[in-house]
């Protein structure tokens, strides 16, 4: 069973649990690492991304912990970007050449792959060295943790936190649409993960319907292609390549996949959120005892 996941009725008591597992499994992701096998340094990114959606359940009645969790993994996150960000736009670059169809000159993608392979190896020690001083972070914390005032959680919260969740994903959907910013975009994107790591926790005591959650993480895949595009232009920028055929490549994938997300969201987002509000207390008593 997924262990991101509360599987029993005391929502404080499952809170405590999803966060010291979370956490664990970063630590082991990065302990785990190798100067060849560097796939943990992606797996305890989204562990962190996962805490963060937890603490965000509290952002309401805690502020203090809600704002020291958030920051604190976030600011771990940030530390192990530099290589998972080479790696992705390394695979945005071959997912781009396979459906190139000669639009770009292969010589292009060549020269690129060339100078990301190489600022990949160059960012490696130092992606090594880097996740030693987070995996001894994540040890003190787990330290302190175990030390402190657990956290606490009701179902009154739960459902207020899950209705904000919601409301964000949906509101920063309009201006994405709207503006087609690349910024937007991104803010879309985390927006509406969270909201669906929110909702993965809920997936046993209180299941949204299936439908709902596979839409949902398909559009989150597709917004996150979208920013893994974005951030390949602007390295292509930092590059000094204007190459323009391959601009134009980048330009008509992300219309691609803004045109089926922006479709999902028509679904996803129909209600208002005093009528999300009111579907999800009434689908809450009816399945939680």
């Amino acid at each position: 069973m997924d262990n991101f996941v509360f599987q029993a009725g005391d929502l404080s008591a499952e809170l405590n649990r999803v966060v010291l597992q979370q956490t664990k499994l970063a630590r082991e992701q990065l302990q785990s690492l190798t100067s060849k096998e560097l796939e943990g340094i992606h797996g305890a990114r989204k562990c962190f991304k996962r805490l963060r959606a937890c603490y965000r359940l509290l952002k309401s009645t805690d502020r203090t912990t809600f704002l020291q969790g958030n920051q604190f993994f976030r600011d771990l996150s940030a530390k192990l970007s530099v290589l998972r960000d080479t790696q992705v736009m390394r695979q945005t670059l071959l997912s781009l050449r396979a459906g190139n169809h000669g639009l770009v000159d292969t010589a292009v993608f060549d020269q690129l792959e060339r100078q990301l392979a190489l600022q990949q190896r160059e960012s490696i020690a130092q992606a090594m060295a880097q996740a030693q001083l987070v995996c001894d972070q994540l040890g003190q914390f787990l330290r302190r943790y175990n030390q402190a005032e657990k956290l606490t959680l009701d179902s009154d919260v739960l459902l207020r936190a899950l209705v904000k969740s919601y409301t964000l994903a949906r509101r920063s959907w309009k201006p994405a649409r709207h503006s087609g910013d690349d910024d937007d975009c991104h803010h879309w994107r985390k927006c509406t993960k969270y909201y669906w790591y929110q909702l993965r926790l809920i997936s046993v005591l209180c299941p949204p319907p299936k439908k709902q959650l596979n839409l949902l993480e398909r559009l989150c895949s597709l917004l996150g292609d979208y920013h893994d595009l974005a951030v390949l232009k602007v390295q292509l920028t930092r590059m000094a390549t204007a190459e323009q055929s391959l601009q134009a490549l980048i330009a008509q994938r992300q219309r691609q996949l803004f045109r089926e997300a922006d479709d999902l969201a028509e679904s996803l987002f129909k209600r208002r959120a005093g009528h999300y509000a009111a579907w999800l207390a009434n689908r809450w008593r009816k399945t939680v005892p």
